[in-house]
């Protein structure tokens, strides 16, 4: 299956899909932390955009500490059976503190640490390299943020579709040989959408990637070499100017750097939020063909133990 033919496939999953509805009764959030794994945890970072934190579940559980100034956990999960989440659920409902479950397994582990649970849809479909279940968080998470979410899954496969060339015109303009490393460099509007990137092309392509702020990159990445590198600047509605001149500044030290401009709407938050979730899943094709253009095929070519049983729940108690 090609990146354009797997695209092709979510869009129409979206366009079939269930709305993302927001509990009836679901009281506002207070200072809440969003916190997940992998995809999830980018997930979360959509919730910055509103006020709220984001972390790693790692962080809360195996530090054994929650976040200060913090009445409000929700945890997410698409197959609800994260370990290191639902731990960090556990032990704040100990705490007393008010859990949250996204997920779209009512009755995984997660819903049940859980207080309350916001389910999200799964869009049952073969993906190569997957994308769908961080689509459908990531509208769980700006409907329990207060976005008016009815409609945005054939919102968003609307803007994938009118996005087919610029994943095309990505792949295309990549070397022809895979480089040493990746960076991903992003403004907050695309913060999420670059996070996802990083995790779908070490995914896709076996290759050491960084997410990081537009800013530091040129603080840090300015004096890498003279290895080949490749610096992805993510750009969407904010600092063109910026991602321009240090695209310029990366050039000059030999560096090998590519602008993808996304889809980005100007208007209300929610077309925020669609942007970066559609920014997100054009970075999962863009993995693809760059695999594909690599000779690197997905997972490592199978080479990689896909049980994940090293982030799921296991024999040891959750305590």
């Amino acid at each position: 299956m090609t990146e354009h033919q797997s695209l092709l496939t979510l869009v129409d999953a979206l366009n079939a899909a269930a709305d993302v509805v927001l509990v009836p009764g679901t009281k506002p959030l207070g200072n809440a932390v969003f916190v997940g794994s992998g995809d999830s945890l980018s997930s979360a970072m959509i919730a910055t955009r509103f006020g709220h934190r984001a972390m790693s579940s790692g962080d809360i559980t195996w530090a054994d500490a929650l976040p200060a100034s913090c009445d409000t956990l929700v945890g997410i999960s698409h197959s609800g059976t994260s370990g290191a989440t639902v731990r960090a659920l556990h032990l704040a409902q100990r705490s007393g503190m008010r859990t949250i479950a996204i997920t779209s397994n009512p009755d995984s582990p997660l819903a049940e640490a859980a207080d309350e649970v916001q389910p999200v849809p799964s869009l049952q479909l073969a993906e190569v390299i997957p994308c769908a279940g961080h689509l459908m968080l990531g509208l769980g998470v700006a409907s329990l943020s207060g976005v008016h979410t009815e409609g945005a899954t054939r919102d968003l496969a609307r803007i994938l579709e009118m996005s087919m060339q610029i994943i095309a015109g990505a792949v295309e303009a990549l070397p022809s040989e895979a480089p040493s490393g990746i960076s991903v460099l992003t403004l907050p509007d695309m913060r999420s959408a670059g996070d996802f990137w990083m995790l779908k092309l070490i995914e896709a392509c076996g290759l050491p990637v960084r997410s990081v702020a537009l800013e530091e990159s040129g603080h840090v990445d300015y004096f890498i070499g003279p290895q080949p590198y490749l610096a992805l600047s993510l750009v969407g509605r904010q600092g063109m100017a910026r991602h321009s001149r240090l695209a310029e500044a990366l050039a000059s030290t030999g560096q090998r750097t590519q602008q993808v401009a996304v889809l980005s709407p100007s208007g209300d938050i929610r077309s925020e939020v669609l942007a970066d979730l559609a920014a997100a899943a054009i970075g999962t094709f863009t993995a693809e063909g760059a695999a594909a253009r690599w000779g690197r095929p997905p997972f490592r070519g199978g080479a990689v133990n896909m049980d994940a049983r090293h982030i799921k729940l296991d024999e040891q108690p959750i305590g």
